[in-house]
């Protein structure tokens, strides 16, 4: 019971305060061992004491006195020599990370986290004769209890969780029995910060993460799985490869399940190279692509619009490039896809058909004169992909200027089909002479979407209106000066 008490006395001032004994030298707390020796020297010298003082009171040499003050000296030396023995047993415990191994189950990246103690004073090792083993038995220098473990975002404020649980906890982490955790990451990165809490301290550790290579596969990630793409245009896709292998030989790029029409090709963000295959560089576990989709300008029947199109993006190593070889590139099906023992993602692709407007005329300049209107024939071609529909025309004119367009409303242009406009054009009465501009503007619509279209302008040019009679007056003067000269001619031949 004695011991019991004393230990958790010492035990609940070991970490409290510095070593305290006779001779006390403050340099002890930094070398405890040489501080516990001086204390193991003072409690042998006291306990000697006492001995000789209890041996003197059998012949009643002394007095009790004497004795009592001789065992409290000895008492007190000897829990000094507990104090040092024990802080060098209880020095900060350290919890090590052995392994951070990065793995995939499913769609969803896992870490698992090995963890083991250890005494941060080897020293401790040497104790086992100088303590009381059963004391020793019950404070339990091996263990280290309540460790709690998280993983954070590494980033250099302290980032935020990023595991799946949020926290862990250990009960107790035993010397020479490593713990293994595992945490599903809510956030797929290659590098963590791993937070233990444990005696009263705290620490973070950046970890770059091992891959598991038991899987044996270069896995393939997009954030864009599904994408729509217009004809005529091209789809981008961003590839996130993240190495699961140890094979260094490389991974051979494919495309699976998409129509001969649509052509594609893997690129490097960076530089814009054309990829077929791909190897990781040494210390190098993730890369990024892009895949390319160019859809052409028409479907040619081979694929339907408005309807989305599976296919698989693969990672092969050459085993699995051999199997892919024996399948149907452009009719791969998902059962087949899903069986070859390779990374690879599924995408999706929804082509659209796209109206595409242009507005023709014969003439955009006209000349008037003041008075006039200009009428003309506007021809609206629908040169894209899909039937547009309510086209209507508009003609914007300067002030007090009026345009008619008839028909206002044309309900539908087939592809490559045509649509006849007729535009009037009409300036007020006291236009002046010069130059005047008017933008013809047109509005449509292809599957519920706006068609973006060119404003032609329409420059009309505006002459005074003819004199009528200076006009007559100058044509009977001509016609009489022509008439004199023929008279005039007449005569000098008679001559």
């Amino acid at each position: 019971m004695r011991w019991s008490v004393l230990a958790a006395l010492i035990v609940a001032a070991a970490p409290l305060a510095a070593q305290n004994y006779g001779n006390y030298n403050p340099r002890d707390d930094q070398y405890r061992l040489l501080g516990m020796n001086r204390a193991q020297t003072e409690y042998q010298t006291a306990l000697r004491e006492y001995e000789r003082a209890r041996d003197l009171r059998t012949r009643n040499l002394n007095s009790e006195s004497d004795l009592e003050r001789a065992r409290n000296m000895m008492e007190g030396a000897r829990v000094n020599y507990l104090q040092a023995a024990l802080a060098i047993v209880f020095a900060t415990p350290h919890v090590l990370i052995d392994r951070a191994v990065k793995f995939q189950r499913g769609d969803r990246k896992f870490v698992r986290l090995t963890l083991r103690t250890e005494n941060a004073s080897a020293e401790a090792d040497k104790l086992s004769d100088l303590i009381d083993s059963t004391l020793l038995r019950q404070l339990r220098p091996e263990e280290v209890p309540n460790v709690f473990v998280s993983l954070k975002d590494d980033s250099p404020n302290g980032g935020a969780i990023i595991s799946s649980p949020y926290e862990a906890r250990i009960p107790v982490l035993r010397f020479g029995e490593p713990v293994q955790l595992e945490f599903r990451l809510l956030k797929d990165v290659d590098v963590v910060t791993v937070s233990a809490t444990y005696a009263n301290q705290a620490q973070d550790r950046r970890v770059f993460l091992e891959k598991d290579a038991s899987a044996n596969i270069v896995t393939i990630q997009s954030a864009q799985i599904s994408q729509e793409g217009d004809l005529g245009t091209e789809v981008r896709y961003e590839l996130q490869l993240e190495r699961f292998t140890s094979d260094a030989s490389g991974v051979r790029l494919e495309v699976g399940g998409l129509p001969r029409e649509i052509r594609y090709e893997f690129r490097d963000p960076t530089s814009g190279a054309r990829l077929t295959s791909l190897r990781f560089p040494e210390g190098v576990t993730s890369q990024r692509l892009i895949l390319a989709l160019a859809i052409p300008q028409r479907d040619a029947g081979r694929f339907s619009l408005d309807r989305a199109i599976p296919f698989w993006a693969f990672a092969l190593d050459a085993e699995a490039a051999q199997r892919f070889a024996q399948l149907g590139r452009d009719s791969l099906t998902d059962a087949e896809a899903r069986a070859i023992p390779a990374g690879k993602v599924r995408l999706e692709l929804l082509p659209r058909g796209i109206g595409r407007l242009e507005v023709r005329a014969a003439n955009l300049y006209h000349t008037i004169v003041r008075g006039d209107s200009v009428a003309m024939d506007v021809t609206v071609h629908n040169s894209g992909s899909r039937a547009v529909s309510n086209v209507r025309m508009t003609v914007d004119v300067p002030p007090e200027w009026h345009a008619r367009v008839q028909p206002e409303l044309i309900h539908d242009v087939a592809i490559d089909g045509d649509a006849r406009v007729r535009v009037t054009i009409v300036p007020p009465a006291d236009i002046g002479v010069g130059d005047y501009d008017a933008r013809l503007k047109t509005d449509a619509l292809s599957a519920e979407r706006q068609v973006d279209t060119e404003d032609k302008t329409v420059r009309v040019h505006v002459d005074p209106p003819a004199n009528l009679a200076g006009t007559i007056a100058l044509v009977t003067l001509l016609v009489a000066l022509v008439a004199g000269v023929v008279v005039f001619g007449l005569k000098l031949t008679r001559r």
